[in-house]
Parts: C-alpha cells; sequence; structure tokens
C-alpha cells in the first residue's frame, strides 16, 4: 500500500533563536518491510540543511514523530534528508533517560558490578519504543546512501 504525502512546511526556533523553516513529507514502502520514511529537506539557502545540522534536523524529526506518527514503531521508521547536495539516510538512536523519564514500561535488573557495588540494568522491550514515546537523537549518526526501497517509496 504506498502512500506519500505533499511536503509539508514546519516552522521551528532556530540555532540562533530566529524563526526557521524546513520541509518535511511522509512516504510508506511499496512492499516489505514495510517502512514509514521521513524526508527532511531545505526550506531555502538561508536556513539550516538537514544534512549538515544536527540540532535542527533532530527537532524537527521529533516533532513529526510526536505529531504525525505517534504510535508508529521506531524500527519500522527511515529518516532521509536532503538538500542541493543530495539526499542522505540517517540513523537515529532513541533517547533511554528520555524514554524512562516519561514513565514508559521497563524492567530493572540489579547485576553486580566491580568491587562488590551492584548497579541497576535498565530493560525495554523493542515493541515499546515508538513515535513520540520518546525522543530521538542523530548526533552520532553520518550520512549514508539512501536503501533502495527507502528511495522508491520517496520517488
Amino acid at each position: 500500500m504506498p502512500f506519500q504525502s505533499s511536503l509539508q512546511p514546519i516552522i521551528y526556533r532556530g540555532e540562533h533563536g530566529r524563526p526557521s523553516a524546513m520541509y518535511y513529507r511522509i512516504a510508506f514502502t511499496e512492499h516489505e518491510p514495510w517502512l514509514a520514511v521521513i524526508e527532511l529537506s531545505q526550506a531555502a539557502a538561508d536556513f539550516p540543511s538537514p544534512v549538515v545540522s544536527v540540532a535542527p534536523r533532530d527537532h524537527v524529526l521529533n516533532r513529526v514523530l510526536e505529531h504525525d506518527l505517534r504510535g508508529v514503531p521506531l524500527n519500522l521508521i527511515k529518516l532521509v534528508a536532503t538538500d542541493p547536495t543530495g539526499s542522505f539516510g540517517f540513523e537515529f538512536t532513541p533517547d533511554f533517560h528520555d524514554y524512562v523519564r516519561r514513565d514508559n514500561r521497563y524492567e530493572i535488573h540489579p547485576e553486580k558490578a566491580r568491587r562488590g557495588r551492584v548497579v541497576e540494568r535498565i530493560e525495554i522491550d523493542p515493541e515499546n519504543l515508538t513515535a513520540g514515546s520518546v525522543r530521538v537523537d542523530t548526533v552520532h549518526a553520518t550520512a549514508a546512501d539512501v536503501a533502495p526501497e527507502v528511495a522508491a517509496a520517496l520517488a
């Protein structure tokens, strides 16, 4: 069931406090694995690029996840950032401290550490990691080629 939304503007507070804009759209892959694809696009040359600017990319990504894809498992969502240099895939990771702070479900297991200390190991069921239940970031991600099935969904 292919789907592709039109480009939507999203306004956010830029890195220096001035209003900034970015475009986004959501698409679904046509074949398994069934994925939702978020494409973030630079709105104009004087606005930050989602390819090179981490803070705006993460801010807009989290707003889209919270408002448009709430409840969709994070492992079924892919991110593509586009600017005049091209389109690139980015991996995102959940902020586990945020997940716990939001009172989501997790288990704590005591574990022995060095020198007889006991630490708590937090275990989270991946099924509970859904859009809107936790903030994500791309701070450690590097731009990568877009997977063929993801590129096909955006074509």
